[in-house]
């Protein structure tokens, strides 16, 4: 009987800022900063990015803030 170990490896990488748009609406790019008025309540994080105009990413069906996507042009 063989015993076999796996390491799993995790690949990170970094995206381009100025590849990264909004699943909801589709605005690009997005900016890397938290919305401009985001209040933090019941110990709950901050989103990360924004819309460029501040205001947070559009939410999923489930009501969460989304994450940007990166798409390339």
């Amino acid at each position: 009987m063989s015993t076999q170990t796996h390491t799993p490896t995790t690949d990170r990488r970094f995206a381009d800022p100025d590849t990264l748009t909004c699943p909801g609406c589709g605005e690009r790019p997005v900016r890397c900063t938290p919305p401009g008025y985001w209040q933090v309540r019941d110990g709950l994080p901050a989103p990360l990015f924004s819309h460029q105009d501040a205001t947070p990413l559009c939410r999923t069906r489930a009501g969460a803030v989304a994450e940007p996507i990166e798409t390339t042009r």
